[in-house]
């Protein structure tokens, strides 16, 4: 376990230095060219200021932007994400892209000094043959999930497509003819975050304007969905400062925000502005990229687990209630009162409880601390067990979070589930793409074999909760029986959450390789011992 947890830290590290290296190199050579150019009419102090400030708007638009479209996605069945957003993103994306390259096309003359030149031609084809690969491998996919049942929440709206050809456009005229066309980009760019910041009601009137511009009579917009976006995420932002205790917040930014410019025009008169453009470039990359990981890692230990929130998004994850569902008010009730009784048996503090809506029987428990851990069951193994079945298989989730099961496999599986949270929010990226793949894969090992060896005692626990082995062993026998009725469609288990279920879900048989894929899926990555050898252990004991 510690192994696989120093490996995933590992890759963890390489992931986010690389996200480090692509934001700090176009930042680095905006503020070095912006600062070349406008030499000739400014003072370079001047000059540098002027760029550092267009650095940090930028970047603060950005970063409202992925807010807002974060919130417009949880929230899908009310609000509409915003176009101004969706255009701000996809600009952040192409820009990643770029400087992917950049940072290729760096390393090429490097590499062609110390390598042997057959090999650095080698290195050159399978560089090209890797970013065709991946381009199209992307593109596919995205195309198959554009036709999934959750092509809702992957659709744009037509402005924000309108916005996207802009980009494209002006991007496309920058490198051909001439870089003074990027200029149009960076003062949209810093337009918006003057806005959010100064007057987020003018944002509202663009966005409205280019909406009824671009989907005026449109039937596919829904009326009642009203819009979330970089203006209500600025408005949510200043509320919260102005809610926060000690000196006043806005003043607190504005005295950092005249340091950081007059620190700027200081360190041109000590340091050349090329050595200066590097170092905002890291800083700059320090404070986004870090910003973004200690976010993920606060979510993480404050009980928003990444697992959690990919349920959210794959089950339909509510914590009072399931939708359309047969599970009344008083048979939550119950439920609630079944798992404070067992928690008080097993000694753990009562978890909170979760339910998704889904017909596959699922029961897992994840989190980090008893105190904050959470039971999550779907309606199908509601629907499925009751009585002594049904209690067996809450005391095995409740022995995961007393032996500290949960907390191990929740940590191990955060890399994998963060990187592939990432990888949907930023957009794709051939630098980083692989390495979020290979963080999953490695993330997804290390949670299958700490996970295997875990059952047994989880099952051991459970025995000694409820006293009845026989309750247990029935329960794996009619959840393995029902997951192996259940038509391929509706499986809709994800190898992230697997490892938390009770019992695997059943192998779906392919077309391709399919003895050597099972044994790759139920060896390498399998989460769970046999069904049929844990039943058999358990009847023992009856």
């Amino acid at each position: 376990m510690a192994l696989a947890s120093a490996l995933c830290l590992l890759l963890v590290g390489v992931v986010v230095g690389a996200g480090l290296v692509l934001v700090a190199v176009p930042v680095a050579g905006f503020v070095w060219y912006a600062v070349d150019v406008l030499a000739f009419v400014l003072p370079v102090p001047v000059a540098t200021v002027l760029a550092v400030a267009a650095v940090a708007l930028s970047l603060f638009a950005v970063e409202l932007a992925l807010r807002s479209l974060r919130t417009a996605r949880e929230n899908a069945d009310s609000v509409r994400s915003d176009p101004i957003a969706e255009g701000v993103v996809e600009l952040g994306a192409y820009v990643l892209l770029l400087s992917s390259l950049l940072v290729a096309l760096a390393v090429l003359p490097f590499a062609a000094g110390v390598l042997p030149a057959p090999v650095f031609a080698a290195l050159v084809v399978f560089g090209a043959f890797y970013l065709l690969t991946i381009s199209y491998v992307w593109a596919a996919r995205v195309w198959v999930r554009s036709r999934s049942d959750d092509a809702d929440r992957l659709e744009r709206s037509a402005a924000g497509d309108q916005l996207l050809v802009a980009v494209l456009a002006v991007g496309y005229m920058s490198l051909a003819y001439s870089e003074l066309f990027a200029v149009v980009l960076v003062v949209a760019l810093v337009a918006i975050g003057l806005g959010a910041i100064l007057a987020p009601g003018a944002l509202d009137v663009a966005r409205n304007r280019l909406v009824a511009y671009v989907e005026d009579g449109d039937e596919d917009v829904d009326p009642e969905k009203a819009y979330h976006g970089i203006a209500e995420e600025a408005r949510q932002i200043a509320a919260g400062l102005e809610r926060a205790p000690g000196p006043r917040p806005t003043l607190l930014v504005a005295l950092v925000g005249a340091a950081l410019l007059l620190g700027s025009y200081a360190a041109t008169t000590i340091w050349p502005f090329e050595a200066l453009a590097v170092a905002v470039g890291a800083v700059a990359a320090s404070a986004f990229v870090g910003g973004h990981f200690v976010g993920a890692i606060r979510g993480e230990f404050g009980g928003n687990a990444a697992v959690l929130r990919n349920l959210e998004l794959e089950g339909d994850l509510d914590r009072d209630s399931v939708a359309e569902t047969t599970v009344d008010d008083r048979e939550l009730a119950d439920i609630r009162t079944t798992v404070a009784r067992l928690a008080g048996q097993a000694d753990v503090p009562v978890p909170d409880l979760r339910l998704v809506d889904r017909r596959t029987p699922t029961a897992l428990a994840v989190g980090y601390r008893p105190a904050t851990s959470t039971i999550v069951l779907s309606r199908g193994i509601v629907n499925s067990l009751e009585g002594r079945e049904f209690e067996a298989v809450l005391a095995h989730e409740l022995a995961h979070v007393a032996n500290r099961d949960a907390a191990v496999l929740t940590a191990l599986s955060a890399p994998g589930s963060v990187a592939r949270t990432a990888t949907g929010r930023y957009g794709f990226n051939p630098v980083l793409e692989p390495l979020a793949m290979l963080t999953n894969a490695v993330s997804r090992a290390a949670v299958a074999f700490v996970a295997r060896g875990r059952e047994y005692a989880a099952d051991d626990a459970a025995v000694a909760i409820t006293g009845d082995p026989a309750g247990l062993a029935s329960a794996l026998e009619t959840l393995d029986t029902d997951l192996e009725r259940r038509p391929e469609s509706d499986l809709r288990e994800r190898d992230v959450t697997a490892a938390f279920s009770i019992v695997p879900p059943p192998w779906e048989e392919q077309r391709f390789f399919d003895r050597t894929r099972r044994l790759v899926a139920r060896g390498l990555f399998g989460t769970h011992p046999a069904t049929e050898r844990r039943i058999d252990r358990l009847r023992i004991r009856t």
